[in-house]
């Protein structure tokens, strides 16, 4: 019991009411500096095995004509290894209503459609344009190395509740997220379960051999009282 209650509270921080997820595997590397030299001057924030999750705010929208999925920010996944499977998660609290989207593109994907490299590149305009907002997706700017395997991740952010206070529904608040990066254990198991699972075994052979000793015991004392009656 002890173990588990230091186990709960191990975990607190990172429990939160609701997560949205993606998987995907890691691309080839690519040459950066010849083939994207823009990119390291574009200020987003990144997530890396090393460095593998974000509190921040999000900035969040209802759906319009011209944004239907609500409000998009975009992230590096840099220092990724080719073929590996990892899950990318968006956690936030129940008491924030938002709908969340997330994709991952290859940088060749993102800078030959016109609308998502448009999208990218005004959002990189608004980083640079609020540097000291705390709205700001993040202080902690990508570094990049010459060649490595990157992706670029796209969250979108869609409001999802209906207040009477109009200065509400005009000006929707952003929403306080933890950005996961979750590589997976031989492209099996997320990383972050490791420990659940370990623990889940653990338990499970010592019941297994707790409940033999008990079985045996009982029924070692059953077979003396039998023995007994019939003296």
């Amino acid at each position: 019991m002890k173990a588990l209650c230091i186990w709960i509270l191990f975990i607190f921080p990172y429990v939160w009411g609701n997560t949205e997820k993606t998987v995907f595997l890691g691309p080839p590397p690519v040459d950066l500096d010849s083939a994207y030299p823009t990119l390291r001057h574009s200020r987003l924030a990144s997530l890396n095995p090393e460095e593998f999750t974000i509190r921040t705010h999000l900035r969040s929208k209802f759906p319009s004509n011209g944004l239907m999925q609500g409000e998009p920010s975009w992230l590096l996944l840099h220092r990724l290894t080719q073929g590996q499977r990892y899950e990318v998660r968006v956690c936030w609290a129940a008491t924030e209503p938002t709908m969340f989207g997330l994709e991952v593109h290859e940088l060749d994907t993102v800078f030959r459609s016109p609308e998502l490299a448009s999208e990218l590149s005004s959002f990189a305009s608004t980083l640079h344009a609020n540097m000291d907002n705390t709205v700001a997706m993040s202080s902690r700017a990508s570094e990049l190395g010459m060649e490595e395997s990157i992706l670029l991740l796209r969250i979108t952010a869609a409001a999802d509740f209906y207040a009477q206070n109009q200065t509400l529904m005009i000006n929707v608040p952003s929403t306080f997220v933890d950005i996961i990066l979750d590589p997976f254990i031989l492209n099996i198991l997320p990383q972050s379960l490791l420990f659940t699972v370990t623990y889940i075994i653990m338990v499970t052979i010592v019941s297994c051999l707790v409940g033999g000793w008990i079985s045996s015991w009982i029924c070692h004392i059953a077979a003396e009282s039998t023995k007994h009656k019939y003296q």
